[in-house]
């Protein structure tokens, strides 16, 4: 697995500054309100539609019907993608989130909305084999140092567990630029959030610390975002029988693309 620490060499390097809400120092109210946030725009905008098709073939190759979706933080868009693999595939998939953070409220919602929510903790580099199902993370691998990325993705391996990876950052001088949008995308998108309590609003646009905020680390995400190029670096240090990796990016019109990593195990 050395080898794939050293990735192609690329006209700009990854730098991984630190996000707000990865510090155990982090303010429980901002990481929440943080994460919280995200969830919203990913549901509202379908940022991540177009994985749909990519959902179900890691279902249908893992021979089940639940995504075990690592972290979740604020919620994610899974509980839309369901409604979209169930009214366009025809298929009704579980779904379990998760959380090295567990967002309270956001469980909460989850629970009311059908979607389960784990309380306990659970780390995307050493998920417990008895939590099965297809394995998912949204704008999540950007989070992890190159080392953990690939345990993440070693460990589903070795548990033969199928897995996506998605992200919708991307590291380019567009991705940068788009970051420039997000305090004023925050304003605007507050009002659709549930609930919309007081600490909320006062941490938005009383004391303007949510926006600051979620700007700096969507900067962050844009430098830290990995490459295809590197994503396939990964997947092919890790190559073996049995197991397929795949490196792409999905596409809607309308929507941003999404790069992927797609692990799939054979022969189950």
């Amino acid at each position: 697995m050395s080898n794939a620490l050293s990735p192609p060499r690329l006209r700009w390097p990854r730098l991984h500054l630190f996000e707000l809400i990865d510090q155990d120092w982090c303010p429980t109210t901002v990481r929440n309100h943080s994460t919280d946030y995200l969830a919203t725009v990913s549901q509202k905008m379908g940022l991540f539609d177009a994985v749909a098709p990519l959902l179900q073939r890691g279902l249908e190759a893992g021979a089940t019907d639940t995504l075990l979706d690592l972290g979740s933080g604020g919620g994610g868009p899974l509980p839309r993608l369901r409604e979209l693999l169930e009214r366009e595939k025809g298929l009704r998939t579980r779904v379990l989130q998760s959380d090295l953070f567990p967002n309270t409220g956001a469980r909460e919602r989850a629970l009311a909305s059908g979607v389960e929510y784990l309380a306990q903790p659970v780390n995307a580099t050493r998920v417990p084999s008895e939590l099965g199902g297809m394995r998912t993370l949204f704008n999540a691998l950007h989070h992890f140092r190159p080392q953990q990325a690939l345990q993440v993705l070693a460990d589903a391996q070795r548990q033969r567990a199928p897995i996506g990876i998605f992200e919708v950052v991307e590291r380019s001088p567009r991705g940068v630029l788009s970051s420039l949008l997000i305090p004023v995308l925050v304003l605007l998108f507050t009002p659709l959030l549930r609930p919309l309590t007081l600490s909320r609003l006062f941490w938005t646009y009383g004391v303007p610390v949510l926006p600051l905020a979620i700007f700096w680390d969507g900067l962050v995400s844009a430098l830290r975002a990995y490459r295809p190029e590197e994503l396939r670096h990964m997947t092919e240090s890790l190559s073996q029988a049995g197991y397929t990796w795949e490196v792409g990016q999905a596409r809607m019109p309308g929507k941003p693309g999404v790069t992927y990593v797609l692990g799939l195990p054979a022969n189950l």
